[in-house]
């Protein structure tokens, strides 16, 4: 390109002085001239000629005989056919590069440029020749010639004159418009129009578009060039206000600058982006960076065209190169990269502050609010790039359960004190979801589906002690998870993370049904804590009955233990494996106050290690003691109201009926205080036993049979924890022990008390009437004794014993029926509030409870009637109440 260069500027030069040498222009007036040639030539050479070469060499001399006789100078075309034969007869001249300096000449001759003083012009070089001799009259021409701007879009600035700066102006100008010197002004050079021939010279240089071209490559680029600077108030490209730019193209240049701007912009971003912003800010700055190398690459190639000149005449095919670049060409190559970095400015500026998964998110709002196709297109490539880290640590977390984030980025994190603390459920507390780091393309179903996998790894590895299997999974999924991951598809996450899930849900599922034996764990929970196993609960009862009925301080919760293992051994609880016995634990709860027996501080539990205590989690527990709690107290009142009949029939009827047969009708006022015992007893055990009927049938069996049918349907371990929970919920709910039925409890607990105090009741009535007839059967052996000795049988001073005395059974008559009254007026209340305070299904229980509704006709006569029976209470022995009458409406005694 060097040689060639030199090649045509020696050609160039070598015609301006053989013209200057054949016009016998000689001294400073030679100077000029050949200074203003030059300027001149190189200018036409430069210049944009949109004018191909003719096809022939005819075709030329044609036009130019027809401009010749158009002037009045056809005489002259004999002189420029010879010149042509001459130049036809150099074989070293080219067909093309002859017809292209005959065309030059033309277009020289057309342009007025080197027209002599008398107005008449020619096109050899002899007239050129002539026609620039007297400097004054090539002044005056050059003067009144039209400017090429129009053409070339020149731009001019005055600096002083030199001879010598004027030489190397022109060659300057030359080289910069090759790229020969990027550094070298591009100028041509010219006498001021302004001035005279006496006065000072004074010379304009004229500034070529090339120039302008690289200042706007400059500018796309961020730097500044001569003509344009970076303005930090404006905050854009300007161009200096000295610069003659017409406005059209001023106004052009500063809308191809407006890339610089946008480029300059992104750099910011890019240099502001540190390592502690994360490294989903670095994906998206490493795209952003990716784009700038791109951009890069394509300014390379504009500024290669920039260098490069236009086909000069003569050249050949081969050796002619494409054109260089003008500002209505870098418009159009521009156009693209502006848009381009409009966008990545935009992405910049959106995503500014943002980090993990609120970044991706911004970005992937943008790519899928917009609805030009290259705007989602392009965006899209940056979404995938920026989800890259992303959908690692996804992958890390579903797969290895690996919850990498130092710069809390992720959704995923891990809650406070769930590495230290070995009580807090692993499960539930160890992890959670961020909502503000979620991104938008992630829907809330999908990042529970995340979380999960990672638990469930996390789970089987720090739970089951599943290690092996874990790894196992991440290696041999690692390269197809790392494929699905690395190219950062949005779409294939949702797929990638189901089948992820899917795998480590069965391993979770099979190793808590299988290694870990849950169904029988939740068995054994049923049978023991919800006294299911009903030998066991009886023979329990039986053997811990002394130990339980001592003062709550006294209890010893070893011999509780040992109690309990007893019981296990007499029932078929024994054929239970060795582990579900040894769960097994007899608990001494606190005492809340003053006054409690063993039956009141007692618990039954059962122990839960290991990943099963992520269903029985101390909630868990506490709701089964809740039912545990109240099915305990049934048994003891059902156990109670079983030892008051024992009472009442084997001891107080017998001991009655010896009664009678020494004091004939003594023991009648006994016999009637004990049917009435027996008659509430009936009663109360009535409503106990179906009660107990229904929890332990309706509610409990029921509900074990769905938790079981849901268990063994679940699919992964919060389906089961779900199942389990709506099983607990569905006993404490069924079983009165819930929020709303709270008053309804207080009066269960009342009718309870009332079941326990009636055997203190009995237990008193025995001792009454067992004490009585101690004395009469003292008394008969005393009377046989004396007559047996021949005495009389009645010594003056001993006890006449006909009768129980009325004194010692009026406080036990006046007892059962204040009793009676408490226990009718609670099965009243109980009975008319459960309907509408406890679930729908206790309609059941209503209805055995009260099916002749006795107790709904029989509640309002007791409210109204409440002060004719205080007067009346202990009216005699003898006499009958009213509420004694239960049985004879056909009430089931039970």
């Amino acid at each position: 390109m060097g040689s060639q260069l030199d090649n045509q500027l020696g050609l160039l030069f070598r015609l301006v002085d053989r013209v200057l040498a054949t016009a016998q222009v000689e001294g400073a007036a030679r100077d000029g001239c050949e200074n203003q040639l030059r300027s001149y030539a190189t200018k036409v050479l430069g210049s944009q000629l949109s004018h191909a070469p003719p096809a022939d060499e005819s075709a030329v001399l044609q036009g130019m005989r027809l401009d010749l006789e158009a002037q009045g100078r056809g005489d002259l075309m004999t002189k420029v056919l010879e010149r042509c034969e001459k130049l036809a007869r150099n074989s070293r001249v080219s067909t093309h590069t002859r017809v292209g300096v005959m065309q030059l000449l033309r277009q020289v001759a057309k342009d007025g440029g080197l027209s002599g003083s008398g107005g008449s012009g020619g096109i050899s070089l002899v007239s050129l020749g002539r026609a620039i001799h007297p400097v004054a009259s090539t002044r005056q021409d050059t003067a009144a010639r039209p400017t090429s701007s129009q053409q070339q879009q020149l731009y001019s600035v005055s600096l002083p004159p030199s001879s010598t700066a004027s030489r190397m102006a022109s060659l300057n100008g030359s080289q910069a418009m090759y790229g020969a010197d990027d550094g070298a002004l591009d100028t041509n050079v010219r006498r001021d129009r302004s001035g005279s021939a006496g006065s000072d010279d004074t010379y304009s240089f004229t500034v070529k578009e090339p120039l302008l071209v690289r200042d706007v490559l400059y500018a796309c680029q961020g730097i500044n060039g001569k003509f344009t600077t970076f303005g930090d108030a404006e905050q854009r490209f300007v161009i200096n206000p000295q610069a003659d730019v017409p406005t059209a193209d001023r106004e052009q240049m500063c809308a191809l600058m407006e890339l610089g701007f946008l480029f300059k912009r992104v750099q910011s971003h890019l240099s502001a982006a540190r390592a502690e912003h994360g490294a989903i800010r670095q994906a998206l700055c490493a795209a952003l960076g990716q784009e700038n190398k791109d951009f890069y690459r394509f300014m390379a190639v504009l500024q290669g065209q920039a260098t490069q000149p236009i086909p000069s005449p003569g050249d050949s095919g081969a050796d002619a190169v494409g054109p260089y670049l003008t500002l209505r060409r870098l418009e159009v190559w521009l156009a693209e990269p502006i848009r381009r970095m409009r966008l990545m400015a935009v992405l910049a500026d959106t995503t500014a502050g943002l980090s993990g998964g609120a970044l991706a998110g911004a970005v992937y709002t943008h790519v899928h609010g917009h609805g030009d196709p290259f705007v989602r297109s392009y965006t899209s490539r940056m979404l995938d790039a920026v989800c890259v880290p992303l959908f690692e640590m996804i992958r890390r977390w579903v797969f290895e359960g690996q919850l990498e984030d130092p710069y809390g980025e992720f959704f995923v994190v891990k809650q406070a004190g769930a590495a230290g603390d070995a009580s807090l459920d692993m499960w539930r507390d160890g992890y959670a979801i961020d909502a503000a780091h979620v991104p938008r393309f992630l829907s809330p179903q999908l990042a529970s589906k995340i979380l999960r996998a990672g638990k469930s790894v996390n789970f089987l590895q720090e739970c089951c002690g599943d290690v092996s299997w874990v790894q196992e999974r991440a290696m041999s999924a690692h390269a197809a998870a790392a494929a699905a991951v690395s190219i950062g598809q949005v779409e294939g996450l949702e797929k990638f993370v189901s089948d992820a899930l899917a795998d480590v849900d069965r391993r979770l599922i099979s190793l808590l049904f299988d290694k870990f034996a849950l169904a029988k764990h939740c068995d054994a929970m049923r049978r023991y804590v919800l006294l299911g196993q009903g030998d066991f609960v009886q023979a329990l009862m039986d053997m811990a009955q002394a130990e339980l009925g001592q003062e709550a301080s006294a209890v010893s919760e070893i011999s509780l233990n040992h109690i309990v293992r007893q019981a296990i051994s007499a029932s078929n609880a024994k054929y239970d494996d060795e582990d579900v016995i040894d769960r097994v634990r007899a608990r001494k709860h606190k005492s809340v106050g003053g006054g409690e027996v063993g039956w009141d501080v007692f618990r039954l539990t059962y122990d839960v290690r290991g990943p099963l205590a992520t269903l029985f989690t101390p909630s868990a527990q506490r709701a089964y003691h809740r039912v545990f709690t109240l099915l305990w107290r049934l048994k003891r009142a059902e156990a109670d109201l079983a030892h008051s009949w024992v009472m009442l029939k084997c001891e107080v009827e017998r001991t009655c009926a010896k009664f009678n047969k020494g004091a004939h009708g003594g023991a009648d006022g006994a016999l009637e205080i004990a049917r009435r015992f027996l008659t509430l007893r009936s009663e109360m055990s009535h409503f106990c036993t179906n009660l107990q009927y229904y929890i332990m049938y309706e509610v409990m069996e029921t509900a074990w049979r769905e938790f079981n049918a849901q268990a063994t349907a679940a699919s992964d371990l919060d389906e089961l924890i779900a199942a389990h929970d709506k099983y607990l919920d569905t006993l404490v709910t069924k079983a009165l022990l819930g929020e709303a039925t709270e008053t309804l409890r207080v009066t269960l607990r009342e009718l309870l008390e009332n079941m326990l105090t009636l055997r203190g009741q009995v237990r008193k009535f025995s001792d009454t009437v067992r004490a009585s007839y101690s004395k009469l059967f003292a008394a008969r052996a005393r009377i046989d004794s004396r007559t047996a000795a021949g005495q009389w049988g009645t010594a003056a001073g001993d006890e006449q014993i006909r009768a129980i005395s009325a004194s010692e059974l009026e406080p036990l008559l006046v007892g059962v029926e204040e009793l009676d009254r408490k226990h009718r007026k609670g099965i009243a209340d109980f009975t008319h509030r459960l309907p509408s305070q406890a679930h729908e299904e206790v309609r059941f229980l209503l209805y055995r409870l009260d099916f002749t509704e006795f107790y709904k006709r029989s509640s309002g006569v007791a409210d109204d009637g409440d002060e004719d029976d205080e007067d009346g209470v202990g009216g005699g022995l003898g006499g009958t109440s009213a509420r004694a009458t239960p049985r004879e409406d056909g009430m089931v005694l039970g």
